[in-house]
């Protein structure tokens, strides 16, 4: 315990502060972008040709035919528009941003946020030059290296609740400002279902961790402790987009995991994640139970290699 209390106060500094106030502002301009959009496209029902001089076609039955054809598919616009602005409005129920913020941190902008807490926390203790010190007062390795994953996965834990904090104070700013409709949804399933994607997020965070820690430990500096994690997922995004190999990427394994919408079904007026859309929606998806094992299976693997080659190093 000792060597994790010492690591969770070298995070009390300005650098998780800054990485927690930046995943903020970006969930808040997020939701901010998505209530506006949504509150356009209801407003936005389009014109709606009335005659036949519009449609470009003499009079007669053809025309009338076409009109009221035209006329329901307007009609079924608004019904899709309206129930878009109902989904954000959904999303920005403080009980349900839970499952919002859960998606974002266990997507690409979590990826970004764990590749700077990791090269700040774990990789500048090598280019602070204050690993040998670290080693020093604790000489068991395996321990200072389990401190440094549990405390960075605690951070992200915590910048998963900082987004659904400041989501669920703006939330409910935004849809009264933009007049969204109310989507007269249960509380209580709404925080069952952010209680339920916030659990399986602190699972995908333990993945960016450990191999946040694994790049600290491979490349022994801040800058490429940074560079390495955000790569190695950015490779794992374009992996998945290769035909052959999507169900055996890890990046698959989170979409399967936190059960984002397959492909450009994600692309939505509020996006609950920027992960699944790189991800094409073609085969038989492996599910959630084999992306779990698949999770599993990389954080073990992760954890293995970077305890044999911090075992190794010379920090000296």
């Amino acid at each position: 315990m000792r060597p994790l209390r010492a690591e969770l106060l070298k995070l009390n500094r300005p650098l998780l502060y800054g990485v927690a106030f930046a995943v903020m502002l970006f969930c808040v301009l997020l939701a901010v972008g998505g209530a506006s959009n949504a509150a356009k496209n209801a407003a936005d029902a389009g014109h709606v040709p009335s005659s036949c001089t519009e449609l470009r076609l003499p009079e007669g039955p053809a025309c009338e035919a076409t009109k009221v054809s035209v006329r329901a598919r307007a009609a079924l616009d608004r019904v899709r528009r309206l129930q878009d602005a109902k989904r954000t409005a959904a999303q920005l129920d403080p009980a349900a941003a839970g499952a919002e913020a859960a998606g974002l941190m266990a997507s690409l902008p979590g990826v970004l946020a764990v590749a700077l807490l990791a090269g700040g926390h774990v990789g500048g203790e090598w280019s602070g030059r204050t690993l040998k010190t670290v080693l020093t007062h604790c000489g068991r390795r395996e321990r200072v290296l389990a401190a440094k994953l549990v405390s960075l996965w605690l951070a992200a834990a915590g910048l998963i609740a900082a987004c659904w904090a400041a989501l669920a104070v703006a939330g409910p700013i935004l849809v009264r400002a933009y007049h969204l409709p109310s989507p007269h949804a249960s509380a209580t399933d709404e925080l069952r279902h952010s209680a339920g994607q916030f659990g399986r997020a602190l699972a995908v965070v333990a993945v960016f961790a450990v191999i946040g820690v694994l790049a600290a430990v491979v490349t022994r500096g801040s800058i490429g402790t940074m560079a390495a994690t955000a790569g190695i997922f950015v490779t794992a995004l374009a992996l998945a987009g290769l035909p052959g190999t999507a169900r055996w990427t890890p990046a698959t394994w989170v979409q399967e995991w936190m059960g984002f919408a397959a492909g450009l079904g994600s692309v939505t007026t509020l996006p609950d994640n920027f992960w699944s859309r790189f991800i094409p929606a073609t085969g038989s998806p492996p599910g959630a139970s084999a992306g779990l094992a698949g999770l599993v299976a990389t954080a073990l693997a992760g954890v293995l290699v970077a305890v044999v080659l911090f075992r190794r190093s010379d920090v000296s």
